[in-house]
């Protein structure tokens, strides 16, 4: 079976959560209430590179990214969104 691999930086403070990109292109809607991510090939490894940068071991609690409509790997017609690591209670 094959495999995709993907790999990102891990967790530095001076830098804070960080995620190459290829330069894909993600669709975020929300319709009638339910949240749907649309995206070319690239583009849905982006967002994955984000996720595993974000679970990180070192990343600490809380750590989040803002991805607003335009900035990679967002279409400038998407909806913003917010990733984050669930705060630890």
């Amino acid at each position: 079976m094959a495999e995709i691999s993907l790999s990102v930086p891990r967790y530095d403070s001076t830098r804070g959560v960080v995620a190459p990109v290829e330069g894909g292109t993600v669709i975020v809607e929300v319709v009638d209430g339910s949240v749907e991510i649309f995206g070319d090939p690239a583009g849905l490894r982006d967002l994955a590179r984000w996720c595993l940068a974000l679970a990180d071991e070192n990343a600490p609690s809380g750590s989040h990214i803002h991805l607003n409509p335009g900035t990679v790997p967002l279409a400038l017609e998407s909806a913003s969104l917010m990733l984050a690591r669930q705060p630890t209670r």
